[in-house]
């Protein structure tokens, strides 16, 4: 079966009276990538729910072998604010469907709506501003996400390198920003995962961030033309209270931004798959990290 019409039956299976608002497929198990076997990469999913708790809570009744034994003490009790407030985002790893293996994560609309507008978490919004399929959406989804890429568009356009003024380079310094800080690239993910995705998803990145951009153009030497004047007048607009700050001393802008996102990930690299452990158990989630490691150690 195709693999985005395995997705739209999967997501289908886990719906429940707890209305599913928005559901995604994502990463290399989606889009094939350089130097991946899409065919044998868990499949992952997110759903957007009207409320996350409740959702678990019904899901575990329709569903309970999605969850490990800590998971269901976790999800849907007292503990589960603590648990999710620190992405936001709670997974579900090594699901079987139709003889593939998912792993699926869970958020509450409004916590999505913030982070992608706010940035106040970096975990999803770094993953949505590469290529997604979506399964079902929201005009309220759809434009929030389509701020988290302008604003990623933008600070990738102020922070890119001189010497690497160029679309492929505009591409890599984009989708490396959901890495930078990550503490699994320095342990299980491959170090050549970011030009591996651009060079693969480059078509679809095109559609994202050139067609509809009005702040670079691509001479005939394939070098970008910035129109610096707009980039910084956009992202007085638009960037996040959070962020804003930065603003105040250009000279030093590049290297806040960058530090800012360095930090929001090293520490939700950490504590993710510390939910992982708890949402997932620890053989589950030991065994998610041994195939990273055994992708990482084949390339």
């Amino acid at each position: 079966m195709e693999t985005k019409k395995l997705l739209e039956e999967f997501v289908k299976s886990r719906e429940n009276e707890i209305a599913t608002v928005a559901a995604f497929g994502y990463g290399s198990g989606v889009f094939k990538q350089r130097g991946n076997d899409t065919e044998k990469s868990m499949i992952d999913t997110i759903f957007v729910v009207k409320d996350a708790k409740s959702w678990h809570k019904e899901n575990k009744k329709r569903n309970p072998r999605d969850y490990s034994l800590s998971a269901k003490i976790l999800l849907g009790n007292i503990n589960f604010e603590r648990i999710a407030g620190l992405t936001g985002v709670t997974y579900q790893t090594n699901i079987p469907f139709q003889n593939h293996k998912f792993k699926y994560g869970v958020i509450g609309e409004q916590t999505f709506l913030t982070q992608m507008e706010s940035w106040n978490r970096f975990f999803l919004p770094g993953r949505f501003q590469k290529p997604v399929y979506p399964i079902r959406t929201t005009d309220a989804i759809t434009k929030a996400i389509n701020k988290n890429r302008k604003l990623a568009l933008l600070i990738s356009l102020i922070t890119l390198p001189e010497e690497d003024k160029t679309i492929r380079g505009l591409f890599l310094n984009l989708c490396s920003l959901s890495y930078c800080g990550d503490i699994r690239m320095l342990f299980v993910e491959n170090p050549n995962k970011v030009a591996n995705i651009v060079d693969a998803e480059f078509p679809l990145l095109e559609e994202i961030y050139v067609q509809q951009n009005k702040f670079f153009t691509i001479k005939e030497s394939g070098e970008l033309d910035i129109d610096y004047l707009e980039v910084l007048d956009e992202l007085y607009r638009i960037l996040p209270p959070e962020l804003y700050k930065y603003l105040s001393n250009l000279a030093t802008l590049q290297q806040s931004l960058l530090h800012h996102i360095e930090e929001k990930n090293r520490i939700e690299s950490i504590t993710q798959p510390l939910i992982g452990i708890a949402t997932t158990g620890p053989i589950a989630s030991f065994q998610y990290v041994r195939r990273k490691m055994a992708k990482k150690q084949n390339r």
